[in-house]
């Protein structure tokens, strides 16, 4: 029987093309409203993007401009035409065929120490496919904020003798502009200045600008001259910062200076014990030396018992040549340090070089409660065992830099400490004659050797010549803006 073949049934492709023709229409009704959505959708992403961005950067320039003029009013008119200008770069007119976009600036003050600006804008942005469906725009919005924290500034500048010059003069500038960057009526900015003695040039206040008497006023009026008291004039913006006592506020020392500290004031012991020491007496050897006939601040003789120490006001010594002087008048402005009445009898009153003639050893700590002891005590030299002031810093040598130094540590870490304020100290060091470690511990910069993480960090810069000051300066600013946010 002869296999039977295949048969093979022609499809009717006719109606297959009418099917398949029916499902792409059917289709394309559903496709392109969902891909025509993807697309106007990726439009309306990318413009609420830039005009949340474009939010964010008006926010964040009006906070930073608040320190333009001198009545709140004006402050905020100001801020609010630069927070406009940025919003405005960020976001150009008619950005993707978007109309109608206005941005609305609000600053609004808080009872705790913060100025809080809120930026929103909306406004219409085209749709270009779901038009076929008859929407033909779409409503975008968003909104930026920035807190801006008010600030509490005691500029602490360097006026002693290295200074003088142009060094003083581009000091004085740049610490102007400095000043100028930060807010009238909102913040509050102080400066001490210090040489041998210190100053509180200016008092803090939040009305630095006023035309009467400008925190620039004060500044212009810095003359550089004499020593380099660093320790007292951190220490003294350290207590204007407890007076003020703002929590809430960013509390911050900014210190300037261009030396090694050493000067210091403390109330001295006057040296009521016979003992060997290095003495005018012997040319500057080690020979025996009798005790004080120095009268005390009280005006009281080496026979009264109650007679022993110098009022610190009066105490301050200065390092010159390995050696010491008291600093019998203050040169700037023609007052002594150490009263007459109070020399009578003072190996002092004849020669500048009898301190350690007249006062037994360096306290433990200088007029403000601040230790002597510390960082430099590898360079500190004590009193032998043989002596009856064993173990008390000696004050027959050279003693006072690194005890002035010890000072400026032990002050900066007590700032940084505190319970409640947690100060920030910000440091500018000028030229090569400068200890960057110091200044950096001070700071507690995150390259410090003791660099605490626990506490907030500041920051140093090193300023290697005089036209690098302004530019330190901005870096702080920058620093301090930054934080305040």
């Amino acid at each position: 029987m002869a296999p039977t073949r295949p048969t093979f049934t022609r499809p009717n492709t006719a109606r297959e093309r009418g099917i398949a023709l029916m499902l792409t229409s059917l289709l394309l009704v559903f496709t392109i409203p969902v891909v025509g959505l993807a697309i106007d959708a990726g439009f309306l992403y990318l413009v609420r993007s830039k005009l949340s961005a474009a939010c964010d950067a008006a926010a964040l320039a009006t906070a930073r401009n608040l320190n333009l003029g001198q009545s709140l009013e004006e402050q905020r008119a100001n801020a609010q035409n630069r927070g406009i200008a940025f919003f405005n770069a960020n976001f150009p007119a008619g950005y993707l065929g978007t109309t109608d976009v206005t941005p609305n600036i609000i600053i609004s003050d808080t009872s705790l120490n913060t100025i809080t600006v809120t930026v929103s804008a909306s406004g219409t942005a085209r749709l270009y496919f779901m038009r076929i469906l008859g929407h033909n725009a779409q409503l975008a919005s968003s909104s930026g904020q920035s807190s801006r924290r008010n600030v509490n500034i005691i500029l602490v500048l360097d006026r002693s003798g290295s200074m003088s010059g142009a060094p003083c003069a581009a000091m004085i500038s740049a610490s102007k502009t400095f000043a100028d960057m930060f807010v009238n009526g909102r913040d509050r900015l102080g400066l001490i200045s210090f040489g041998t003695n210190i100053s509180v040039d200016y008092p803090p206040t939040t009305d630095f600008k006023n035309t009467a008497s400008p925190i620039s006023a004060a500044i212009n009026s810095i003359a550089c001259t004499q020593m380099t008291n660093a320790s007292d004039g951190y220490s003294a913006a350290y207590q204007q910062l407890v007076n003020i006592n703002q929590p809430l506020a960013l509390n911050m020392i900014v210190l300037f200076t261009d030396g090694y500290p050493n000067t210091f004031a403390a109330r001295f012991p006057v040296k009521t014990l016979p003992d060997e020491r290095v003495s005018q007496i012997c040319g500057w050897d080690q020979c025996p030396v009798p005790k004080s006939t120095c009268r005390d601040d009280n005006g009281l003789a080496n026979t009264a018992p109650t007679w022993g120490t110098f009022n610190p006001k009066y105490g301050v010594i200065a390092g010159y040549n390995g050696l010491y002087e008291p600093v019998v008048a203050n040169s700037s402005a023609g007052q002594p340090l150490i009263a007459a009445n109070q020399r009578i009898s003072c190996a002092i009153s004849t020669s500048v070089w009898g301190v350690a003639d007249d006062f037994a050893f360096i306290p433990d700590q200088d007029a403000y409660g601040v230790n002597t002891s510390g960082y430099m005590d590898g360079s500190v030299q004590r009193f032998p065992s043989t002596n009856p002031y064993a173990g008390k810093i000696r004050i027959d040598v050279g003693q006072t830099s690194p005890v002035a130094m010890n000072l400026c540590d032990n002050a900066a870490k007590r700032a940084r400490d505190h319970a409640t304020l947690k100060m920030v100290t910000y440091a500018i060091g000028l030229g090569s004659n400068i200890d960057h470690n110091l200044l950096r511990r001070m700071a507690n910069d995150l390259q410090s050797p003791i660099y605490d993480n626990t506490k907030v960090n500041g920051l140093y810069v090193h300023a290697p010549t005089i036209t690098d000051i302004s530019t330190a300066y901005a870096r702080i600013a920058s620093e301090i803006l930054r934080l305040a946010q």
